[in-house]
């Protein structure tokens, strides 16, 4: 499971406005104006202070040297190219104010406009030895306001640091705590979409479970901070006695923990309560479903009484189909006979002459009648023909 994952969310003073809530969480969320840097120290406005007066004793203390030792063109090249660095960065930096970048651009553009003149010793070597000093003081300027507006958009720790508890300011222990807590808070915001806010006050219980997240994450930061400080002492004792005299602060931070598991429990039994509510309510809503359902089952039951005595037509068609099944199978029977004593009265014998019944059909005189009638014969039908 990835780190974003099992982070808890920041978690915002409820007593905020709601407003106010969203740009906190929002800015939270987002990544800082001044990002912490190599060493870790995050840029703040007061160390960018102390940078750009570093800054300025730097090149002003560079000036002062040049100016006394190889005079005027040297001081101006180094107060010229300082100032039109300081504008370029001051320009493609992010956080910088728009009137403060506008200002910068123009500053550094006449600086490089100007620089033809005394480049090219268009004027005299020193017509006034005070120029440098020109420059340098628009560098202080552009400097203090870049600093001063700089950043104005500042981060949610920097405005309402007191307001709003991020995760890296608890231990990465106490994370499973806080979320325990907010998938509660969860919990009940479904129950009251699912269920309504008058079946479990869902409406007071957020109230509570806010207002309880807030705490237990303002006492898990100040337990963060508690237990590092007394970390550090316990590894800077010199001796035994001062550990024994640091063990009650390691007592009281066990029974600050020790209560803090305990509040999550309970709040985590709550919970529970509430999803078996949810379950029963749903149990409830499909039982009643099954029950308000059922009639409609029954009317469908009773349209299909007719099925239960046997139909007269039906039986009537049946009766049909078998006599007509019976005197096709006898037609067929009569069908094959038939065939069969055709094929063997016109087959020939082995010997080529011809058969039994041949002879017997061939020299067999026709026996009439004492009345001159002919004798009875059987057709091919299976009737009985009477020759004239």
């Amino acid at each position: 499971m990835s780190e974003d994952v099992i982070r808890p969310r920041p978690v915002v003073d409820p007593d905020l406005p709601e407003d106010q809530r969203e740009e906190v969480l929002r800015k939270a969320e987002s990544p800082p104006l001044f990002p912490p840097r190599g060493g870790g120290e995050v840029l703040t406005r007061l160390v960018r202070i102390r940078e750009c007066g570093i800054h300025l004793f730097g090149v002003g203390l560079t000036t002062t040297l040049a100016l006394l030792t190889a005079g005027w063109y040297l001081g101006m090249l180094i107060t010229s190219v300082s100032l039109v660095a300081y504008v370029a960065v001051t320009a493609l930096r992010r956080d910088t104010h728009p009137t403060t970048r506008t200002a910068g651009v123009l500053v550094g553009a006449g600086t490089v406009a100007s620089a033809p003149v005394w480049l090219m010793d268009v004027v005299p070597q020193d017509p006034f030895p005070g120029m440098p000093w020109v420059l340098f003081g628009l560098l202080v300027a552009v400097v203090v306001t870049d600093t001063l507006t700089s950043g104005a958009q500042r981060t949610a720790g920097e405005r309402y640091r007191e307001h709003v508890v991020l995760p890296d300011d608890l231990s990465e222990g106490d994370h499973a705590l806080l979320r325990e807590v907010q998938h509660v808070t969860g919990l009940v915001e479904a129950a009251r979409d699912e269920l309504g806010g008058e079946a479990l006050d869902t409406d007071r219980a957020l109230a509570v479970l806010r207002d309880e997240e807030w705490r237990l994450a303002s006492l898990l930061a100040r337990q963060r901070e508690l237990r590092r400080a007394h970390l550090r002492r316990w590894q800077r004792a010199v001796s035994p006695r001062v550990r024994e005299a640091l063990k009650p602060q390691r007592e009281h931070l066990h029974a600050v923990a020790e209560a803090v598991r305990a509040r999550v429990a309970q709040i985590s039994e709550y919970g529970r309560l509430v999803r078996e509510a949810v379950v029963a309510h749903r149990e409830w809503e499909q039982c009643q479903e099954a029950v308000d359902s059922t009639a409609e089952y029954a009317d469908h039951l009773a349209s299909a009484s007719f099925l239960g005595a046997r139909s007269a037509q039906v039986s009537e068609l049946a009766a049909t189909a078998a006599i007509a099944r019976r005197v096709r199978d006898e037609r067929v029977g009569q069908a094959l006979l038939v065939g069969c004593r055709l094929a063997a009265s016109t087959g020939p014998d082995a010997d080529g002459a011809p058969d039994a019944g041949e002879q017997a059909t061939t020299n067999t005189p026709d026996a009439g009648g004492p009345d001159g009638t002919g004798a009875e014969g059987t057709g091919l039908d299976g009737t009985v023909a009477v020759r004239g």
